[in-house]
């Protein structure tokens, strides 16, 4: 799975270098509980917009190898919609991490450089957080942290992938580029405000991350939804195979414009009689398959005799009777010189 988390740079130790490139000491990832849309985390049994609280214990994030990990990991301008890869590096990466990965608190620092000039211009502008693109295992179960915090999941094996810049943090104001007293809107750098318009904006800031998300995610998955070409000759390539199954099953041409469901369901009907009224989809589903591997039986009329002997129809029996009757009476009095009856 892979998630994002964000931090922001350290204003005291941010500097321009004489080559242009802007260099700093950054805290790119911490502990404790975040909050998430279960469409960022891709839970499709969810709904889109539902809160999972997920838990990143301090024995998980400052682990050796997740902290390793965060060294000389690439920076990009905003999160790419793919991992970073030496495939695709050169599209993505603006800069890059240090090696010297230190926990300071309840958070991790790095030291970082951007090399890109119009990456640094939006850093200066007000683009001031960082957010961390990692992948982990994310374990469904509910707690309590020892600080008291409730949470649904709890993040495990966490490896970082990239660090992004970006416009919104979802740690809050402490995790941003500038002074503590600053808080940027859409690249406006608003001061004095008070904490409760502060918490205010904060809290819609956040909002807007969540949606933003959300948006990307039902946009990917609307594009994966999209009728293609390739995808109706798909479709169709499955109905004409169904039809000619259903055929098969049945033991003579089916043709029909219902549902694959109706489709099987008429099939099977034509083998096992009217029962199949009162079986469920699952049900004639289970019977169509088993039906596709045994032949349907072929129709042959000295078969049937054999095993069933000759049937005679009502009227085809009345004939007979009445001429087999008359045959024996001819022969009773014959001898006798009577005519028969006419």
């Amino acid at each position: 799975m892979l998630i994002t988390d964000a931090l922001a740079l350290d204003a005291a130790s941010v500097r321009l270098t004489r080559d242009g490139y802007m260099v700093a000491i950054a805290r790119i990832a911490r502990s404790g509980v975040q909050s998430y849309s279960a469409a960022e985390l891709g839970l499709a049994d969810r709904a889109a917009d539902e809160v999972v609280r997920v838990y990143r214990p301090a024995e998980e994030v400052f682990a050796p190898d997740a902290m390793a990990s965060l060294a000389h990991r690439p920076m990009t301008l905003d999160h790419p919609a793919e991992a970073v890869t030496a495939a695709n590096w050169k599209r993505h990466a603006i800069g890059t991490t240090g090696g010297d990965v230190t926990r300071d608190g309840d958070t991790v620092s790095v030291p970082l450089t951007l090399m890109d000039a119009e990456a640094i211009a939006e850093v200066q502008a007000g683009k001031r957080q960082l957010s961390v693109g990692y992948s982990c295992e994310l374990v469904f179960e509910d707690g309590v942290t020892p600080e008291g915090e409730a949470y649904d999941a709890v993040q495990r094996g966490i490896r970082g992938n990239h660090v992004a810049v970006c416009g919104l943090a979802r740690g809050g104001p402490r995790l941003r580029i500038g002074d503590a007293d600053e808080l940027v809107v859409d690249g406006v750098v608003l001061t004095g405000l008070s904490a409760a318009a502060r918490a205010a904006v904060e809290g819609l800031q956040g909002r807007v991350v969540a949606l933003d998300a959300e948006v990307a995610v039902l946009t990917q998955r609307l594009a994966e939804a999209e009728p293609t070409p390739a995808k109706l000759q798909a479709l169709a390539a499955a109905r004409v195979k169904l039809i000619e199954d259903a055929s098969r099953v049945a033991g003579a041409s089916l043709e029909s414009d219902g549902s694959d469901a109706e489709v099987r369901r008429a099939a099977v009907a034509a083998r096992l009689g009217d029962g199949v009224a009162v079986m469920s989809d699952a049900a004639v589903e289970g019977a169509f398959a088993a039906l596709l591997s045994v032949p349907a039986p072929v129709a042959d009329a000295a078969r049937d005799v054999i095993l069933r002997g000759t049937h005679v129809g009502d009227e085809a029996r009345s004939t007979f009777d009445a001429a087999r009757a008359g045959r024996f009476a001819h022969f009773e009095n014959a001898y006798r010189g009577v005519a028969d009856a006419a």
